[in-house]
């Protein structure tokens, strides 16, 4: 009798092999976008803690009445002690002892590729403060309970907030990261201490600095619809150029806006926000100037445009710009639509801030790491 003779599938030793190596390509090639995605996000989250530990410091000092004016960043520090957790303090002579190293540089290449000096970073001018008249007040050294390393530097002109009022306070992936409150204080910091690679970027940020920004003037790449869609999670950016300038014509694959956010992202930076241009105006031109205002600062320009301000900035006598020369039409990180996002105009005659009626124009790019 004939016996029943049961048969099982099964793999063979080359299949399995072959599977093996396949798995092996593909994680070849994914596994470093995965690691750099995820090095990207603990960073993002250790930027914002930072900020966010410091801003509910200042924001209980304000509420005690406590927010300025101080006549030195020692002063200031010494009461910000009392809200924040600070392991060490370091006057501007012995930065380099809280800070943990010598130097660190930012992230541009060629000429844009610059290396900062800790000992030198003494006063608002050389930590490249955003508020006014800043330019000569001391830097302090602080390293924070947690063993962050900060110097930081105090407006001169900063003026005591509404005691009452809850500020509103900027998101950073649904969560709090920082508010008026803080707007006080220009700061650099590390947020892992010693370890390299000590750049502006990636583990050396700023805030309300410009140091170590990068200029890309319009020398970057337009973003296309396709590059759009993949990264615009990624990007931060809430529509895709439609290709539209709100006419006839179309220019599906030249979205400039898109393509500085792209180029500032990939160096580890951002955009300027409109706010931080403004600031940047107010610095460059002496006179205080809005976030959406438009300035005209000759008699000429303020008889044509009557919804303009009109204001005159003091002489070159009179007022030393703690900023650099910033001139023509430089992007903001704010989207007006998908055809369309903000930027603001630097001109000896006027400043402007508008809406842009197209993303498909080449305007300076400028790169921050705050």
């Amino acid at each position: 009798m004939r016996k029943n003779i049961k048969l099982h599938n099964a793999f063979t030793l080359a299949e399995i092999l072959i599977t093996l190596g396949v798995i092996g390509v593909v994680a070849a090639v994914t596994m470093p976008t995965l690691v750099t995605n995820i090095q990207e996000r603990v960073r993002k989250e250790q930027v914002r803690t930072v900020k966010y530990k410091f801003t509910k410091a200042t924001e209980k000092m304000n509420s005690l009445g406590k927010i300025g004016r101080y006549n030195t960043t020692m002063d200031f520090v010494n009461e910000l002690k009392n809200h924040l957790s600070i392991a060490k303090i370091c006057d501007k002579d012995h930065l380099g002892e809280c800070w943990g190293g010598e130097s660190f540089s930012n992230i541009g290449t060629g000429s844009s590729l610059k290396t900062y000096k800790v000992a030198e970073l003494t006063t608002g001018k050389t930590l490249e403060a955003l508020q006014a008249n800043s330019g000569d007040m001391d830097t302090v050294g602080i390293v924070t309970g947690d063993g962050t390393p900060i110097i930081l530097t105090y407006g001169k002109e900063c003026q005591a907030l509404d005691e009452t009022k809850q500020y509103t306070w900027s998101v950073v992936d649904g969560k709090p990261e920082t508010n008026a409150t803080a707007g006080c204080v220009s700061m650099v910091f590390d947020i892992n201490g010693a370890k390299g690679p000590n750049k502006v970027g990636t583990d050396v940020r700023t805030m309300n600095s410009l140091l170590g920004m990068v200029y890309l003037g319009d020398t970057y790449a337009p973003l296309t619809q396709a590059e759009c869609t993949k990264y615009k999670n990624e990007l931060g950016i809430t529509n895709c150029y439609d290709g539209s300038d709100g006419g006839s014509n179309q220019r599906q694959d030249e979205d400039m806006w898109g393509g500085a956010v792209k180029a500032c992202h990939d160096l580890g930076l951002h955009l300027p926000s409109s706010e931080t241009l403004a600031q940047i105006a107010t610095l460059q031109f002496g006179v205080p100037i809005d976030v959406y205002e438009r300035v005209a600062f000759n008699q000429t320009i303020c008889d044509r445009y009557s919804t303009w301000s009109c204001k005159f900035p003091p002489s070159e006598e009179e007022y030393s710009s703690p900023v650099s020369n910033f001139s023509g039409l430089y992007w903001s990180s704010r989207e007006g639509s998908a055809a369309a996002a903000y930027i603001r105009r630097f001109n000896p005659s006027y400043s402007s801030n508008y809406d842009s009626n197209n993303r498909y124009t080449a305007h300076s790019a400028l790169c921050l790491g705050d």
